[in-house]
């Protein structure tokens, strides 16, 4: 086995003094100060602000380009009775933004339907296909969301057949629009929003709000926050700014109260205590366990079922379709585990033929087209590249692909598109296709490109918040490292390094022994760390010393509260 380990850099706002006097300030524990001050925050009031963000802290929707003008036609297409498609994506980032748009849309009186693709047979986006169903059914206007900014062909089609579309969408643009009513995207040429990271039901939310302005705007809209930090948290983007506050409240209003698809979806994925309450919903839980049953549904099958779940009026509905949603999980899960196996034997022979040195690019005509996504997350995370993984399908290979701090995968597949069939996405995640014929010329490109970035960068970096010892691994360390949640994409969980731990007892746990469990000591202070995904990669003999990188996380085991440490690497003395 192969894994390729990152050099430990010091963060480098890092600044002793200040993190002291800003932790004794706000009466918080040292580590947190040096946290705070490596996230960009100097002052007790910014801090504040980042700790207990405000809905009145979001931007007004009307300085994004083009959100007055859609919601315009919204509002004519509503009053002339119109009927309007909300036209989505089989994601959890676009059923949230479907079921949003729909749920607001008919709040407001619309006669509306929507459509969400079938990933295997129609494919990502607004398709010809969904076009000549909307026009079939009678729609004047469609409403995309999380797609559509790509869609020149069938935007135009749309507009053949007697519709306008207003396009909502948070990817790259092309130089080329489509021939929209209203494009709404913080990322298009001549939009100043200042926040440019939003998710696609962000975008979608931020429409809403104007539409609901004549009553209660923002405070009306805020009634589906919880949505919008699933289809936030889901999607991978940077959980700062405005997407920090709209996932941390949004998180506070799941756990304030569930809808029932969301209570049975959580009840599913093993989401309760031991005396059956529900365990809080958090950015982790999200992304770990709620996010991926729903996305099981787009994965395996109908995306739709997603969105009926979340429609859901009661608990005997929710249940059901949770109960379908948990099997589509269950065949999900089985396919990317042969993938996971399969992907992770190819990539080390191709490492022994001297490929795949710099990027992973892996192909295969065994691999489900729903899972080589969440494969190619996984082999990025463990050898820090990023990572192209796709299924063959007759003369072409479609696939996703996954990057990692530094490398920007937009910048990289549009050097390639000479040879690509088309791409998209943005610069974390993107979707591509290849034909078959070209796949060893695009993937030596392709490596040669993302290795120029990785030198450009100095190779792959953990960066860590500062050196802590086992001593101030307490609960409450715990309790204000929680208070910066939720986190993720440029606002990780804080990283700390013990330098020389002593390992006491080292061993493996799970089903297949893929996780690897440590007792550390250090005089009077023991601890207890566990590393996901590392029982197969590491071998750890008790009574030697490592150099930890980890996360002080809160471990509850039959009734009892512990500190455990969660480990991002380790290095062997």
């Amino acid at each position: 086995m192969t894994s390729t380990m990152s050099n430990w850099v010091l963060h480098p706002r890092h600044d002793a003094a200040k993190a002291a006097e800003l932790a004794a300030a706000l009466g918080a524990p040292l580590p947190i100060g040096h946290v705070l001050v490596n996230r960009g925050i100097s002052s007790v009031e910014q801090a504040q602000h980042f700790l207990s963000p405000q809905l009145e802290s979001l931007h007004d929707p009307s300085e994004m380009l083009g959100l007055d003008a859609a919601a315009e036609r919204i509002a004519a297409a509503i009053a002339a009775k119109e009927r309007i498609s909300v036209e989505g994506d089989y994601d959890v980032d676009g059923i949230t933004s479907t079921f949003l748009m729909y749920s607001a849309l008919q709040e407001l009186g619309a006669d509306v339907v929507y459509h969400i693709p079938h990933r295997i047979d129609e494919g990502y986006g607004l398709k010809e296909g969904g076009v000549r169903k909307a026009a079939a059914e009678g729609c004047k206007l469609l409403v995309t969301v999380d797609c559509g900014v790509t869609a020149v062909p069938e935007i135009a089609l749309a507009r053949e057949l007697g519709m306008d579309t207003i396009v909502t969408d948070h990817h790259e643009p092309p130089a080329k629009l489509p021939d929209a009513v209203a494009i709404v995207n913080p990322l298009q040429p001549g939009c100043r929003y200042p926040f440019k990271s939003l998710a696609g039901v962000g975008v979608a939310f931020k429409l809403v709000e104007r539409l609901f302005r004549e009553s209660g705007g923002l405070e009306h809209a805020a009634k589906w926050l919880d949505v919008v930090a699933l289809g936030t948290i889901a999607d991978v983007v940077p959980l700062v700014g405005e997407n920090r506050v709209l996932a941390r409240l949004g998180l506070e209003s799941m756990n304030h109260k569930l809808r029932p698809g969301l209570r049975a979806l959580a009840s599913r994925a093993g989401l309760r205590e031991h005396h059956g309450a529900l365990k809080p919903v958090t950015a982790t839980r999200v992304a770990f366990n709620l996010a991926p049953r729903l996305n099981a549904a787009g994965r395996m099958g109908d995306a739709s079922d997603a969105l009926r779940l979340l429609q859901a009026p009661d608990a005997v509905t929710a249940e059901r379709i949770a109960s379908q949603l948990e099997t589509r999980n269950d065949e999900r899960r089985a396919q990317s585990d042969m993938a996971q196996t399969m992907a992770r034997q190819m990539y080390d022979l191709e490492l022994e033929r001297g490929r795949c040195r710099s990027a992973i690019v892996l192909w295969s005509e065994k691999w489900h087209p729903g899972v080589v996504g969440i494969v190619a997350t996984r082999l990025a995370e463990q050898e820090h590249k990023p990572t192209l993984l796709l299924t063959i399908q007759g003369k072409s290979a479609r696939g996703s692909g996954r990057s990692v701090p530094g490398v920007d995968l937009t910048k990289l597949l549009d050097a390639c598109d000479d040879m690509l069939l088309g791409h998209g996405g943005h610069a974390f995640a993107a979707g591509l296709e290849v034909p078959v014929e070209r796949l060893e010329e695009f993937r030596e490109r392709f490596d040669e490109l993302a290795a120029k970035d990785c030198a450009a960068g100095g190779g792959p970096a953990l960066l860590v918040d500062a050196e802590i010892r086992p001593a101030d691994c307490t609960l409450e360390l715990v309790d204000w490292i929680e208070r910066l949640a939720p986190h993720g994409l440029e606002n990780g969980e804080p990283v700390f390094q013990w330098l020389g731990a002593e390992v006491q007892k080292a061993g493996t746990v799970g089903q297949k022994a893929e996780h690897l469990r440590l007792e550390l000591g250090e005089r009077d202070a023991k601890l207890q760390a566990i590393g996901f995904h590392m029982g197969h990669h590491l071998r750890v003999d008790s009574g030697r010393t490592a150099d930890l990188a980890f996360t002080p996380t809160r471990n509850e085991w039959n009734g009892e509260t512990r500190v455990q440490l969660k480990l991002r690497e380790i290095r062997l003395a």
